[in-house]
């Protein structure tokens, strides 16, 4: 998918450049202007769209690293208490 977006953003800055408009430049065809600013607002949606998705995927794989660390701290508990009554009987039997 970076392919994709680095291939649209050089076909834009490629488009806009052979048609004679650079960076901060005055208009001079009302068109090629309206089309470069169209396709400027066309990815900038799109790499907009795909940061929100990159953030729901991390903030969805921060939650699961949470749960399964609560999970593996509650596994330790469990298993230091089991040790502690083994302990605790060994110490009760001598």
């Amino acid at each position: 998918m970076r392919a994709v977006i680095v291939a649209a953003i050089l076909n834009l800055l490629a488009g806009c450049a052979s048609n004679g408009m650079q960076p901060g430049a005055p208009a001079q065809a009302g068109g090629d202007l309206a089309q470069c600013r169209a396709d400027a607002a066309r990815l900038q949606d799109q790499l907009a769209a795909e940061i929100a998705e990159r953030q729901k995927l991390a903030r969805s794989a921060r939650a699961r690293e949470d749960a399964l660390r609560r999970q593996l701290e509650a596994m330790k508990s469990i298993e230091r208490g089991i040790l502690e009554r083994e302990d605790q009987m060994r110490s009760d039997m001598r």
